[in-house]
């Protein structure tokens, strides 16, 4: 029998019966609990999955039978399965093993996936294609119930349905969770399934669908069963299987999110080990929320499944009646904001920055063009870690940018963030978007906490310079304080800004303070393309400036996963960094 480490292709598994399988699963599991306590990972949702992975791969000949994982994080044991047990000791490492499926590591990694819910759409392309072809290829998508909820799901299984000879397999991994545990109508009528009960099956099947299911995902002979018979269908198939998310790790059983992530942990206890740091600034706008929600009952929160990944928590538990979870439905999240603004309540939408651009016609068409106070805050805004190079917010100025009516906010700290979140539900009169870092909050100067309301409106002068002008935001401004430090250890009179307002630029502050200097050098944690930098040099150009202007900033390219200070060096953001551009750009 093979092992985890020795396993090479998925043809190995297709000599074991399936009762070899089920002891092979034993072994994957432990594999996958050594490996990821030491790196962190996804672990939670990859033990759920190890069954019916291995199943999937005795039935079918990847990669000439595609199968695609939706959102990509529980692609552990088809990674094992695919041969990559060996990269396993490089997970959360700058250009080792990526926590999503991935195109780049292998020719089974069908689609680079890390938002839900696109499966079923990409699946059904690529089985009509092969229709098209007379070939006689499967594809199997795989989607969690928690991702069914997505429209863009529902979409696809509305259109999927009414196709006929396809070859195409809908594997549905229901495990009652998506970050979070489920929500809604579509959830709990999955939670009236069970495996082994034999009732009519409604929604599914009268859709068109070829039902099979409820089905034990951990008996791989059960699951191995179904999929056989799924072959057989000249309908799209859909095989339900009932998983738990954590299975086989008790730890799992009291964590809130059965372990959906975690940072390197304890293998016996399930605990994350300690980990140095500041509380993130989640930590703080989630506070300052729940504080002005206990003086004003017309605010309502809302965040679709991020419940844990915002600081919420506590204040879901405080107040039940005016916060709202949706599941992952970003789209419906955002005009669910609209719907209580429009009643005079003030919402408050608490977004991971990648999962809010899936809401972006919903910002531009409900929000902003009927200019109503709705208060988005967005965490990991700028580099995001380890995760997939679609979780950096890299992206999010330039695309907002363009919006009538949006005013939007990057705080320098986490004093600037709770003032920010304090004054606006206080005032909030219109679209209004604060963008929160990833990772430790910096504790700057509290000096803004008790600053008039008029002066914190302003940018913040730091420091004036004859020479040079540095105007940084957000979590860049640490970098450029200490470049501007360095500059003027070598009798550079430098100056610095702290930005704190994007848009609308506050565009008298700047051109008075451009007019001083004859070089300006910009700094973000963003691309430079449509971003910061970009609108303060169309600023300069609008009027006249004679200044010669520096943008430092991000290439538009999709940044590979990292550490946020491995990324920063990489792309030159550090203080470093910041210098060694002045330097080249202005040779002493």
């Amino acid at each position: 029998m093979p092992t985890p480490r020795s396993i090479s292709k998925p043809s190995d598994l297709r000599t074991l019966s399936p009762r070899e399988l089920q002891s092979f699963a034993g072994e994957v599991r432990r594999f996958l609990v050594e490996t990821t306590s030491q790196t962190g990972g996804h672990i939670g949702a990859n033990l759920g999955t190890v069954e019916l992975t291995l199943a999937l791969h005795a039935c079918f000949d990847s990669p000439r039978d595609k199968i695609l994982w939706d959102t990509g994080h529980q692609g552990y044991t088809h990674k094992i399965v695919t041969g990559r047990a060996g990269m396993f000791a490089s997970l959360d490492t700058y250009g080792g093993m990526n926590r999503f499926v991935s195109r780049a590591e292998s020719e089974h990694d069908v689609i680079e996936a890390s938002h839900a819910g696109t499966s079923i759409s990409i699946a059904l392309g690529i089985a009509l294609s092969n229709r098209l072809a007379a070939n006689d290829h499967y594809t199997i998508a795989v989607i969690g119930d928690g991702s069914l909820a997505e429209g863009l799901a529902l979409e696809a299984l509305n259109h999927a349905a009414v196709e006929r000879g396809t070859r195409l397999i809908l594997v549905l991994n229901d495990n009652g969770y998506a970050i979070s545990p489920g929500f809604g109508a579509l959830h709990e009528y999955l939670e009236t399934l069970e495996p082994g009960r034999r009732e009519p099956e409604l929604v599914f099947s009268s859709l068109g669908l070829d039902y099979q299911g409820p089905i034990d995902g951990h008996d791989v002979a059960a699951v191995m069963d179904a999929l056989c018979i799924a072959r057989r269908s000249d309908r799209v198939a859909l095989v339900h299987l009932k998983t738990k998310k954590g299975e086989g790790f008790a730890p799992a059983d009291t964590h809130p999110l059965r372990l959906h992530f975690s940072f390197p942990f304890d293998p016996e206890t399930g605990v994350a080990r300690p980990r140095p740091g500041a509380a993130p600034y989640q930590d703080t706008a989630a506070r300052v929320v729940g504080e002005a929600m206990a003086r004003d009952e017309k605010i309502v929160a809302i965040t679709p499944s991020t419940l844990y990944a915002t600081a919420l928590q506590p204040v879901f538990e405080r107040f039940p009646d005016r916060c709202f979870d949706p599941g992952m439905t970003e789209q419906h999240a955002m005009s669910l904001a609209v719907g209580f603004a429009v009643q005079g309540c003030k919402p408050v939408a608490f977004y991971q920055s990648t999962f809010m651009q899936r809401a972006f016609d919903q910002l531009i068409h409900d929000v902003c063009f009927m200019n109503l106070p709705v208060l988005i805050l967005t965490v990991r805004t700028g580099f995001a870690g380890y995760d997939n190079p679609t979780h950096h917010g890299i992206y999010d100025f330039a695309y907002q940018r363009g919006l009538p009516n949006l005013r939007t906010m990057y705080p320098k700290d986490v004093f600037e963030l709770e003032r920010m979140v304090r004054d606006e539900l206080a005032n909030l009169s219109g679209p209004t978007l604060i963008a929160m870092p990833y990772g430790p909050g910096e504790s700057i100067d509290d000096g803004v906490l008790r600053e008039s309301r008029a002066a914190f409106a302003e940018p913040e002068l730091v420091e004036a310079g004859d020479d040079l002008l540095l105007v940084a935001v957000g979590p860049r401004f640490g970098a450029a304080r200490e470049a501007c430090a360095r500059l003027r250890r070598r009798g550079v009179s430098a100056g610095l800004v702290n930005l704190r307002y994007v848009k609308p630029l506050p565009e008298a502050r700047l051109v008075e303070w451009m007019r001083r200097v004859p070089r300006v050098v910009t700094i973000e944690e963003g691309v430079l393309d449509g971003g910061i930098g970009s609108a303060i040099a169309a600023l300069a150009m609008d009027h006249e400036l004679d200044c010669r202007l520096l943008r430092v900033g991000v290439p538009c390219q999709f940044v590979e996963p990292g550490s946020n200070d491995e990324l920063a060096r990489i792309y030159r953001l550090d203080a470093d960094g910041i210098v060694a551009r002045i330097d080249e750009r202005w040779p002493r």
